[in-house]
């Protein structure tokens, strides 16, 4: 197996923000809204969701045309996503709906509610040093039976497998976009690490661990009543 190389936890690129709000992931964004519709088909009409590490807001937006009757709060503790995400916001007038905010984790977040329906995070988990940082911090903001989808890369055995990988998901993409996905695929984990990761979360009873794709895993569940 491919050793674990950390990659830096923030994106403060503009290349980098360009990239991820551009074009070459609307495929990846449309399938984590496919999957959430598929895991959460009978949700309450009324309710507010949370983004963890939101990026350029590229899910908070698709979430909010499929849930219309929701809020949506998103969290990154990089600047300048959430100003490419605020201006995406602004541009389809869903001010009213969507609200982005500046934190880090595993600091207090400033939010707009205390606990939240419903919490989401995609392609976040591999940038954290500390992978408990996510788990603990969906316990903490996720309300009683809340509904939990986390969708992110798997590690591969090798360089080749991941150079494969890339090839097949983004073969068009600019070559930059290709380079973080490679440090991306470094920096992720392995199925097994993710369920120990739950064990010593307490949330392997709630949240059970699927295979999204070939090189992504989805970790989907509702948090139980009492912690």
């Amino acid at each position: 197996m491919m050793e674990r190389i950390p990659e830096p936890e923030l994106m403060n690129d503009l290349e980098q923000v360009a990239a991820y709000a551009g074009p070459h992931l609307d495929n990846g964004y449309w399938l984590f809204i496919q999957r959430f519709r598929k895991f959460f088909p009978r949700l309450p009409r009324e309710g507010a969701a949370l983004d963890l590490g939101c990026g350029p807001a590229a899910i908070p937006l698709r979430l909010a045309r499929l849930l219309p009757q929701w809020e949506i709060h998103g969290v990154d503790g990089s600047s300048v996503m959430l100003a490419s995400g605020r201006e995406a916001v602004r541009r389809e007038g869903l001010e009213n709906r969507i609200r982005l905010v500046h934190g880090i984790l595993p600091g207090d977040l400033i939010l707009p509610r205390k606990r939240y329906e419903a919490v989401i995070s995609n392609s976040f988990l591999h940038h954290l040093a500390d992978p408990m940082v996510l788990w603990q911090a969906i316990r903490r903001y996720g309300e009683p039976r809340a509904a939990i989808l986390v969708v992110d890369l798997l590690r591969p055995t090798d360089e080749e497998s991941a150079e494969l990988v890339i090839d097949n998901y983004v073969p068009d993409a600019p070559p930059m976009l290709r380079r973080d996905m490679l440090l991306s695929l470094r920096a992720a984990y392995t199925l097994e690490e993710i369920s120990a990761q739950l064990q010593q979360a307490d949330l392997a009873g709630d949240l059970a661990v699927k295979m999204a794709s070939p090189c992504q895993f989805a970790v989907c569940g509702h948090l139980s009543v009492s912690p």
